[in-house]
């Protein structure tokens, strides 16, 4: 649930060929319509387009369908259909949401004929955060291809997700020079200009181009105090940031490594607010996490000292931040009872 007046809803096998998302909001109009009469008061049903199993004491008939209105109620969501004399035969239609598990997701990968694994899990995620039907073909390509970049297989499948998306190409050199812009040890120094040039081709290409993903690499470095000496270089890091179809930006998301700590940040939004704000703070060395309930209390000081509302703070693990943070996706399936 993505706030108080919203849920984001998805078939249980996700349309098995399809990943159909529909944000539904206090005061949304949904389509009910019963499919059969399971008997003992049991029926199937569709809510917005999506299959339930549904119990009623009226009788309702298949083929019946009408307009309802999403409301809440007690801390569910409900649907009352709008037609007075239905609502009074069939009262409200509360919705259960629960969480996909991983066993259950991995079942759901082997359906649609991919490895069930991390890499094919992070590929999905990452087409439903994008809004990307799941193409199982497209998929299945993308996790071939990125089993080439060892030890860097989840971000080079979110690149080339990203590309899916854009409907742009690229090669392997080009892939891997990307993933040295992005991932490279802030400890080193950056290359030479006309390397780093290179490495920015796709960059530009990605960044040039419409669509969901938008990627801004950074370097920290301290201004030289004298003509005849070097900026110091101080660490480097990346913004990350996705825009729905209409434009609007759903998520800013933050890597950055400085002064041997590593800095992840995931921030949600909803219009033009943010409503989530999900963070991780590890030692570069060690990847030793600090303590998240302190770290918490730092970072609502200092977006309250800046002014801004960051919604719900929330600790993350590592794992789920890391690239686009697509690890913080995940899946629901829904019953109703009338």
């Amino acid at each position: 649930m993505s706030s108080a007046g919203a849920v984001s809803i998805q078939s249980a096998r996700l349309s098995q060929m399809g990943v159909n998302r529909q944000v539904l909001k206090e005061g949304s109009s949904v389509l009910v319509r019963i499919i059969a009469d399971r008997g003992g008061g049991k029926y199937e049903g569709s809510v917005a387009g999506v299959r339930v199993q549904l119990s009623s004491s009226k009788a309702l008939q298949p083929g019946q369908s009408f307009v309802a209105t999403v409301g809440i109620k007690n801390g569910s969501i409900v649907i009352t259909p709008k037609d007075t004399s239905l609502a009074a035969a069939s009262s409200e239609i509360a919705l259960a949401f629960n969480e996909i598990s991983d066993s259950q997701l991995f079942s759901l990968l082997e359906s649609l004929g991919l490895p069930a694994d991390n890499l094919s899990s992070s590929i999905l995620k990452s087409f439903k955060q994008m809004g990307l039907k799941m193409d199982s073909a497209l998929a299945d390509k993308i996790r071939n291809l990125a089993l080439r970049f060892s030890g860097k297989e989840k971000s080079a499948a979110e690149i080339l997700s990203l590309l899916a998306e854009k409907g742009l190409e690229a090669d392997e050199a080009e892939i891997k020079q990307l993933l040295t812009l992005l991932e490279e040890d802030s400890a080193e120094q950056p290359d030479s200009s006309k390397s780093k040039e290179s490495e920015q081709k796709l960059l530009n290409k990605i960044n040039s181009t419409e669509g969901a993903w938008y990627l801004l690499p950074f370097e920290l470095v301290q201004l030289r105090e004298m003509p005849d000496t070097e900026h110091k270089f101080l660490g480097k890091g990346c913004i990350r940031l996705l825009f729905d179809s209409a434009s609007a930006l759903k998520l800013l998301n933050l890597d950055c490594s400085y002064n041997n700590q590593k800095y992840l940040f995931s921030l949600v939004y909803e219009g033009r607010k943010i409503s989530n704000t999900y963070f991780n703070v590890s030692d570069s060395g060690e990847m030793r996490p600090q303590n998240p309930d302190n770290q918490i209390i730092k970072l609502k000081k200092h977006f309250m000292a800046a002014g801004i509302n960051p919604g719900k703070i929330s600790w993350a693990e590592k794992e789920e931040l890391e690239g686009n943070a697509s690890g913080l996706e995940s899946f629901v399936s829904f019953g109703g009872q009338v």
